[in-house]
């Protein structure tokens, strides 16, 4: 056997060169453009929160919180941070994405595959949805819901009893792009965090093709010593200010909302 090995090395040699030229393959069809983010402003987070979804709704902002054992929502000041109401979750539950549709709060678990709807003021628990597949990303147009899972795919769901419509395979060119997370609905495109990666992709969702990726690498270092993935997304439509967050960060980040550019392959 020993006149052998040389020819295993060889094969297994091979086929990690080749996964390695894969993925270099793969960043080459990136095709969308990459913008710098623009911080405007910043306003206290608490650290101690593992923010799994995150949005601004009347006035407020409601937060999703992860772990077992410290998994909640919440709703806290904008200004000052100050926790308003909170509502726990049981502990070998693991909370997830949440968005709001018409007066109510959907949050999303883990993999206990278990939606939970709430009334929006009281965070008062309303309804409970059940959906297969892990729970990672919600936000909502108004009339559907899209879910992420952590995979390159959203669903598309009907709010009314959580049932799935259709799939979108998420793609940059030709690339799918994978670990979709948080999400947030502004202008007609869809806001992504990339678990892991400090940058947010924007999707049409007419067409599943991300239009541009916004760098927040510049924030990470500014919100603690504790700070984890970038991870929490929201809108206030009204004020037409967008907020971002991250895992066990001690700030929340006001940046401007850039201009869509169009990609070398759409000119």
């Amino acid at each position: 056997m020993q006149r052998y090995r040389p020819i295993y090395f060889f094969i297994t040699i091979t086929i990690i060169l080749h996964l390695f030229a894969a993925k270099s393959y793969a960043r080459v069809f990136l095709t969308a453009p990459i913008v710098k983010c623009e911080m405007l402003n910043h306003f206290p987070h608490d650290d101690r929160a593992f923010t799994q979804g995150f949005l601004y709704y009347e006035g407020m902002f409601y937060e999703s919180t992860g772990k077992h054992g410290r998994s909640s929502i919440r709703k806290t000041e904008l200004e000052t941070g100050l926790l308003r109401n909170e509502v726990r979750l049981a502990r070998k539950l693991f909370g997830e994405g949440i968005c709001a549709w018409k007066d109510k709060i959907y949050q999303l678990t883990w993999q206990a595959g278990k939606c939970f709807v709430y009334d929006a003021g009281s965070l008062a628990r309303r309804e409970v949805f059940k959906y297969k597949g892990q729970g990672w990303g919600l936000t909502t147009d108004g009339q559907f819901i899209f879910q992420s899972n952590g995979s390159s795919i959203l669903t598309l769901r009907d709010p009314y009893d959580f049932a799935r419509i259709k799939k979108l395979q998420i793609m940059d060119g030709k690339t799918k792009v994978y670990k979709l997370n948080e999400l947030e609905y502004i202008n007609g495109l869809i806001y992504c965090n990339i678990w892991k990666e400090d940058r947010i992709a924007v999707i049409d969702p007419a067409d599943a093709m991300v239009k541009q990726w916004i760098d927040i690498s510049s924030l990470r270092p500014l919100a603690g010593d504790k700070a984890e993935a970038a991870n929490g997304i929201a809108w206030d439509a009204g004020g037409k200010r967008l907020y971002v967050t991250g895992k066990f960060w001690n700030k929340i980040f006001e940046i401007k909302l850039p201009a869509i550019e169009q990609s070398n392959s759409a000119k």
